[in-house]
């Protein structure tokens, strides 16, 4: 099984959490202040989904208070797949929902192959972080950058000051024939 990467996402080794009780203390406290779809969990990892930077990093900082160690014990990722520390304990891969929209999964390395997603309680695209942050994202790339070309699982960017060319993972992908790929 794998979890669902939304937005901001701190993800957490549920079997390295259970031997630190203060850490599972630390989760105690803030599961009433949660909203309900922005946790997940499978057997082996715990997802805690964030739009704003700000506050996953507050709750990694609590965690980190807590006792969990980033990339031994948790690990915070974008639903881009970007992460700021290497973690050998965590896969990240992409896949396609029925309707085109792609989506980021986690799962335990030593789990092997992914049979199933854990999303949130009544998730929707329409009013999940995955929508809500990749809009703002969207919005935020249109302030800063220029579209410069799209490719098939790709918008690139090409920032207005620096010049610097970034590829933003586009949300929903078609199909494409093999003469149109690059």
């Amino acid at each position: 099984m794998a979890v669902l990467i939304e937005g901001y996402s701190i993800v957490i080794n549920k079997s390295q959490a259970l031997k630190n009780q203060k850490a599972l203390d630390t989760l105690g406290s803030v599961e009433g202040t949660l909203h309900p779809t922005a946790i997940c969990s499978d057997k082996d990892l715990l997802r805690i989904g964030f739009l704003d930077l700000k506050q996953a990093n507050e709750f990694l900082a609590a965690l980190e208070g807590g006792g969990l160690v980033p990339s031994e014990d948790m690990v915070m990722l974008t639903q881009f797949g970007e992460q700021e520390v290497s973690c050998d304990w965590l896969t990240v891969q992409f896949t396609k929902l029925k309707d085109g929209t792609l989506i980021c999964l986690a799962n335990k390395a030593s789990t092997g192959a992914i049979n199933s997603i854990a999303m949130p309680k009544g998730w929707s695209l329409e009013l999940s972080l995955l929508k809500r942050y990749y809009d703002e994202r969207i919005h935020y790339m249109h302030e800063e950058y220029r579209l410069v070309r799209e490719e098939p699982m790709h918008s690139v960017y090409k920032h207005n000051e620096t010049g610097e060319e970034v590829r933003l993972l586009r949300l929903n992908l078609k199909e494409m024939e093999e003469s149109e790929l690059q």
